[in-house]
């Protein structure tokens, strides 16, 4: 009887630590989501300096500045200090300016709004401290980060033109979207237990097309989504 048992014996030991290592190598896992908010201010070029903004607000212009943007991030760990996320924010900024030409007096306004959708790639230089006096490891006052990710960029902007007491009012919305890249660092700080304060700044490097169409032509205009993004969010980590 006992030999019959036997193999079934050594399959399991064998299985066992088999399993072990590979679980105790296994580091992918939730690591933390975080919300927050930041001072976004894309170049906007085509916008600022070439489009019919400029004659607004009596010939003196207008432009579209940078905004506060609400963001939502999650992370995953993959090996020690590696790991990969996604980020999410809003941006939206708006213009407007009343405008009279040839006896006609009206109103125009610009709203924009971008979606920015970014894959993080991150590593962090965490360093576990002893307090001298023991083993005991704790927390370093700031942990750094640098990262670089691929986005995708979500572009909508609605025109309306309002003509007062004449024809020739319009609403007209554009949609589309475009790919671009982000370079990154940042520290987060322990408030908590668990929960961490963190300072993100980013570089933006991207643009997209925007179709401007007048009542004889249709052109393409280059409009850049390079700038400085940042901000700080409220981290909350699992492990």
């Amino acid at each position: 009887m006992k030999k019959r048992y036997f193999p079934l014996s050594f399959a399991t030991l064998a299985l066992g630590l088999f399993i072990q290592p590979l679980t105790s190598q296994a580091q992918v896992n939730l690591k933390s989501i975080s919300v927050g908010a930041s001072y976004w201010n894309p170049s906007l070029d085509y916008w600022n300096k070439r489009s019919f903004l400029v004659e607004y607000n009596g010939g003196q212009g207008a432009k579209l500045s940078g905004a506060i943007m609400p963001t939502a991030a999650l992370e995953i760990g993959l090996v020690k200090g590696l790991s990969i996320g996604g980020r999410v924010g809003y941006w939206s900024k708006s213009v407007s300016s009343a405008l009279s030409s040839g006896g006609i007096n009206r109103t125009e306004e610009l709203k924009l709004s971008i979606i920015p959708v970014s894959l993080d790639l991150k590593y962090t230089f965490a360093k576990p401290q002893t307090d001298g006096s023991s083993e005991t490891t704790k927390e370093p006052f700031l942990t750094p980060y640098i990262g670089v990710s691929v986005a995708r960029y979500f572009v909508n902007n609605d025109f309306s033109r309002q003509v007062t007491s004449n024809t020739g009012s319009v609403n007209e919305k554009q949609a589309g979207n475009s790919y671009g890249a982000q370079v990154f660092v940042g520290a987060e700080r322990k408030l908590v237990k668990k929960l961490y304060l963190a300072l993100d700044v980013r570089y933006h490097l991207g643009n997209y097309n925007q179709a401007v169409r007048t009542e004889t032509t249709s052109t393409t205009e280059k409009v850049s989504l390079n700038g400085i993004e940042a901000g700080l969010s409220a981290r909350f980590k699992f492990n």
